[in-house]
């Protein structure tokens, strides 16, 4: 079997992240970005603002798995204190669509990192790559004596779900979220926590 490399993003990137940033979203970046889409694809937008340094969506912060010069997986983390609305937010997204989603947005977490984003495209799953991805996040952490790791998961993704548990990650407060056709999960999403023990 061909090796997998684990390395940072860079903005060539992009296409191939915003597909995956799609199947993390599990419809959240439809929900967003509807109005946008008349003369555009969700890929090509998505694309755009992954190439910005300055983008809440940005390549910088963000691991890929590469297989055969194919990007089959990534993790995007960032410092827990800036998941919040944005005013690129605002500028993009209606009031009435942030206003869906308030109480993810309104959860404060005070320290530690943020996982935004994990996703590992289907035909890799199962094969450690997500496990390694959440270790790159974790190393990271230790040289940087962060300790706090958080990410939110939709309540009715019981495959995710188990896969954080397996990671360490415990759940910590539903958030609800009210159904949406753009968005077809029921339950809302659940805040999930991991602290590292210190060695």
């Amino acid at each position: 079997m061909d090796t997998v490399i684990f390395r940072p993003a860079c903005p060539q990137d992009a296409l191939e992240i915003a597909q995956l940033i799609i199947i993390a979203g599990g419809g959240l970046f439809e929900f967003l970005l509807e109005d946008m889409l008349k003369d555009n694809t969700l890929e090509n937008l998505l694309a755009a603002e992954v190439k910005k340094e300055t983008s809440n969506l940005s390549y910088l912060n963000t691991q890929v798995a590469e297989l055969n010069h194919q990007i089959i997986g990534i993790i995007k983390s960032s410092d827990a204190q800036e998941k919040e609305v944005t005013q690129e937010m605002k500028d993009f997204v209606s009031p009435e669509k942030l206003d869906w989603l308030k109480d993810s947005f309104s959860i404060k977490i005070e320290e530690g990192l943020y996982i935004n984003l994990l996703a590992v495209n289907n035909n890799y799953r199962k094969q450690g790559i997500g496990t390694k991805l959440i270790n790159h996040v974790k190393n990271k952490a230790k040289q940087q004596n962060i300790s706090l790791f958080s990410l939110m998961v939709w309540s009715d993704n019981i495959t995710a779900i188990e896969f954080y548990k397996n990671q360490g990650f415990k759940e910590i407060k539903h958030i609800n979220i009210n159904y949406h056709p753009l968005m077809p999960h029921h339950g809302g999403m659940k805040l999930m926590q991991c602290r590292l023990k210190n060695k």
